[in-house]
């Protein structure tokens, strides 16, 4: 008896200037993409400059908007459907609050 085929997804930071792989993480299909952030941050050397970080709208947490303002990058993540504005009580509630209300604004 053949059972359930498993996956598991390969999660890459990369430098877009130079197309080099920055850092890597495998995890199962049952884990979801935010949490894996952070730690593909970590691994990159805190001397060398993280000018943005950009990814889809399932790293549209405060984790993950956190740990990139912590290594002093600007996240370019799309704000969910529903997304509604967080409290306002850290440097990563407000700088997704700006671009929540500059989506809206503008489209």
């Amino acid at each position: 008896v053949q059972g359930r085929r498993q996956w598991g997804k390969v999660h890459l930071a990369m430098d877009t200037e130079t197309s080099d792989m920055r850092a890597v993480e495998f995890t199962p299909s049952r884990e979801g993409d935010s949490p894996v952030l952070p730690d593909l941050l970590d691994q990159i050397p805190e001397d060398e400059d993280i000018g943005a970080v950009t990814a889809d709208g399932a790293y549209d947490t405060r984790g993950c908007h956190s740990a990139i303002i912590a290594r002093g990058a600007t996240a370019i993540i799309p704000i969910r459907r529903n997304g509604r504005p967080w409290k306002d009580d850290c440097p990563a509630a407000r700088a997704r609050n700006e671009t929540l209300g500059a989506t809206r604004h503008y489209g």
